[in-house]
């Protein structure tokens, strides 16, 4: 797949930012990143997204199967990625300070 990607066989390329492509649909879906359009709606929320993927992966926010545990605190997760994200509240780590403490 990388020789792919350093080939001179990346015939599709962006008109915006000249980032090319090997397949047309890799394109199209890229096209997305340039635009505010939001096509996929959530039925539950209304929420809307830019990307089919984006939506499916917001889908499993609403459903019951939390399949993934922190380990600390046992609390549980749609995706491993919400237990890493999760996993900062256990932290001292602090991403952001404050300008006025």
């Amino acid at each position: 797949m990388h020789l792919l990607s350093n080939s001179d066989e990346n015939l599709f390329k962006c008109s915006f930012c000249n980032k090319s492509f090997s397949r047309k649909l890799t394109l199209h879906r890229h096209l997305h990143v340039h635009s505010n359009e939001k096509v996929f709606k959530c039925s539950v929320c209304n929420k809307v997204f830019s990307r089919k993927g984006y939506l499916n992966k917001h889908l499993l926010l609403h459903t019951n199967d939390k399949l993934f545990k922190c380990s600390v605190c046992n609390k549980s997760f749609a995706t491993k990625h919400y237990v890493y994200i999760h996993l900062r509240v256990h932290s001292n780590d602090k991403l952001f300070k404050c300008s006025l403490c």
